[in-house]
């Protein structure tokens, strides 16, 4: 043993010995260091980048994302504040090597030197440790001088500027992973619910967190909530709850509309705004004239916030108003959607979220296809309740009552869904409001039992059948579709159009005569 502690000491001298060998102490010293390789603005990036790779990141999309109590979120000022701390982490390196510097020059004798003489005869008096701690003063004085212009508004605008390719991320990169729910105590995977918590990690990359941690208390609370606001079907409850823990994950696994529908004082605001309150920055609200026919506005902006959200909820759409159907299978699909936030680079992303549209009016559909119908699910809220409790604020009651339940109980919808392989199955009463929904719809069905007779042997002038259309359409919902689309819908329902000498004409109807009941 004493032979093999000889032969290491040995060799650690020879080790010490080599060109460019650094002390332990100065190499751990150099990893805290934040002094640049070199005083320039990318330099000064790299130094950036170097001290903070877990806290600060930029992306095209969102700009400047700063971590901070587990999660990313989009601040510039923030980011502005990281650059100016590593401008006090420079200059307090710089004075502390100053100070270092000064020791050294008392210590070989330099600083006597300095003071007794002009520099210039001091220096030509220098030995080598006397020149060397001189050095390492000037040294110190260069960088503290760098250090204090870095502090300048230029300096820290530059610095972030020429920082952005280095901690450059993708929006693709952000919230990848669609099993990851983030609490303010940690990260939880969803396909296992609440037993599998691990500590926050900024490689993550969530730029979500809920608004609280999964929790027992205030569990009957919200049991006996679930009991009023669904009359008692726990078969309906347990499909809610499915449909809950869906949009807990990020990926779209059913694509859906949601309609919470029903009249007033039936417990679907508070539920559904219950659930987004729980949800924290996961949960997002878009104006329902987004998804309706009308509006004139650039409607990206609001899309772009939808990136990265699982629960989007649009309120109360009113009355008559028509659904935009284009928008809805663009927000209820699994293809990517193309959007910008104001003064920021267009992107591209995958929906993560699950839509809900809860309202007292169902919008019509004006469309007939399978892709919109397979895409609307109803979900009937149909309790009275009255206002005969002291509580004031319900909603707010059972956040901060049961709160942590309520996420507890989200996180379980997810894993169960998951164990089901996201097979979804409606129980009746969601099955029979989709289908009088889509019923009270099928306005083609509507004009024909209003206006004309069937039967393989009738025919209509093609004109005339439209201009009939026209009319009802305008005296009933106040417009009415161009030609071409009549005609389109015409041929779909298995009428055929011929053209004869006499004009165009539809085969298997005819208009009724004005005389007919």
């Amino acid at each position: 043993m004493e032979s093999i502690w000889r032969s290491a000491t040995r060799f650690a001298k020879t080790v010490e010995n080599q060109p460019g060998y650094v002390p332990p102490e100065d190499f751990e010293a150099s990893l805290d260091s934040v002094r640049p390789a070199d005083y320039s603005d990318v330099g000064q990036a790299h130094a950036l980048s170097k001290a903070y790779p877990d806290s600060l990141r930029y992306s095209e999309a969102t700009d400047w994302l700063v971590y901070y109590d587990g999660v990313w979120y989009e601040s510039a000022p923030a980011a502005q504040a990281v650059a100016q701390e590593l401008t006090e982490r420079q200059l307090a390196e710089a004075h502390e090597l100053l100070e270092d510097a000064k020791d050294q020059l008392a210590a070989t004798g330099a600083a006597m030197l300095l003071a007794s003489m002009s520099k210039a005869k001091a220096q030509a008096m220098f030995n080598a440790a006397q020149q060397e701690a001189f050095a390492a003063f000037e040294d110190a004085k260069t960088y503290a001088a760098y250090a204090l212009k870095r502090r300048e508004s230029r300096g820290i605008t530059n610095c972030l500027k020429e920082a952005r390719p280095m901690l450059l991320t993708t929006p693709e990169q952000l919230d990848a992973d669609p099993y990851l729910l983030n609490t303010p105590s940690g990260t939880y995977d969803l396909r296992h619910g609440t037993m599998s918590r691990h500590d926050h990690d900024p490689a993550d990359l969530v730029t979500k967190q809920t608004s609280l941690d999964p929790g027992t208390d205030g569990a009957h609370l919200w049991q006996e909530a679930l009991e009023v606001f669904f009359q008692g079907d726990h078969e309906l409850i347990g499909y809610v709850q499915r449909i809950v823990g869906l949009a807990a994950i990020g990926q779209v696994f059913v694509e859906a509309l949601v309609i919470a529908y029903g009249d007033g004082r039936n417990g679907k605001s508070t539920f559904w705004n219950t659930i987004a309150r729980v949800l924290g920055t996961y949960a997002g609200n878009m104006s329902a004239d987004v998804l309706t026919i009308g509006g004139m506005r650039n409607v990206k902006p609001e899309l772009a916030e939808a990136k990265g959200k699982r629960l989007i909820i649009s309120a109360e759409s009113e009355e008559g108003v028509r659904m935009s159907t284009s928008v809805v299978k663009q927000l209820a699909s699994t293809d990517q959607i193309y959007a910008e936030k104001k003064y920021k680079a267009p992107f591209a992303f995958t929906p993560s979220h699950t839509l809900i549209l809860y309202t007292n009016h169902l919008p019509r559909v004006g469309a007939m296809d399978a892709g919109i119908w397979r895409r609307l699910i109803v979900i009937p809220f149909e309790a009275k309740i009255e206002g005969t409790s002291d509580i004031k604020n319900y909603a707010d009651y059972l956040y901060t009552q049961a709160g942590g339940a309520i996420l507890a109980w989200i996180m379980e919808g997810a894993r169960l869904i998951h164990a089901e392989n996201y097979h979804l199955k409606a129980p009746a009463r969601v099955v029979e409001a989709s289908a009088a929904y889509r019923e009270e719809n099928n306005w083609f069905a509507q004009f024909l039992d209003a206006n004309c007779d069937l039967d393989p042997g009738l025919s209509e002038r093609a004109g005339d059948l439209y201009q009939t259309y026209r009319a009802w359409a305008m005296s009933t919902s106040g417009w009415a579709r161009p030609m071409v689309d009549f005609n389109a819908t015409v041929e779909h329902h298995g009428f055929t159009r011929k053209r004869t000498m006499h004009g165009m004409f539809v085969h298997g109807l005819a208009l009724k005569n004005e005389f007919d009941n």
